[in-house]
């Protein structure tokens, strides 16, 4: 049950856009191959084994997973649709309903890119041409690294 759920889980990881723009700008630091594994298992642990989870222990959890291991807080919104989406699997499991699991699965959208395979974002030293220089284009869903090096990841919406 946990290995499914973990192949859920990394699925939803791959295509959540935080976390793939704090992977892309460097947020998970060195060693972000082994945070990112250890975040998709500590998730699938998470839902699975704790007694009674809700949605909004989930939601805070996976911003408790950005805050402190990727550097960054996320203001779209986004933890609660995913933990909306990781709480109706972990229903699906725990109710014995493989067949709709199974279902919503493959509706889930193809992964953009495996999170394994992430780039992790080096400065470059020294001077460098213009290919070279790593350039941020601000939008209302991109992040900005500000000077303490947290990555905001804006709503769509306007207020």
């Amino acid at each position: 049950m946990e290995e499914t759920f973990t192949k859920v889980v990394e699925n939803i990881f791959t295509n959540w856009t935080a976390l793939t723009l704090a992977i892309d700008n460097g947020m998970a630091g060195p060693n972000y191959m082994q945070t990112i594994s250890e975040s998709i298992d500590y998730m699938a642990k998470y839902c699975l084994c704790e007694e009674n989870v809700q949605i909004n222990d989930i939601a805070e959890a996976l911003e408790d997973i950005l805050d402190e291991e990727f550097n960054t807080i996320c203001e779209d919104g986004s933890p609660k649709e995913i933990a909306t989406v990781l709480f109706k699997f972990v229903s699906l499991l725990k109710e014995g309903n493989l067949a709709q699991f199974e279902v919503e699965y493959n509706n889930l959208p193809l992964s953009k890119v495996s999170l394994s395979k992430a780039q992790s974002y080096t400065p470059h030293q020294g001077s460098s041409s213009s290919q070279d220089d790593v350039s941020m284009v601000e939008d209302d869903n991109t992040s900005a690294i500000d000077k303490s090096e947290w990555t905001e990841v804006r709503s769509r919406r306007k207020h």
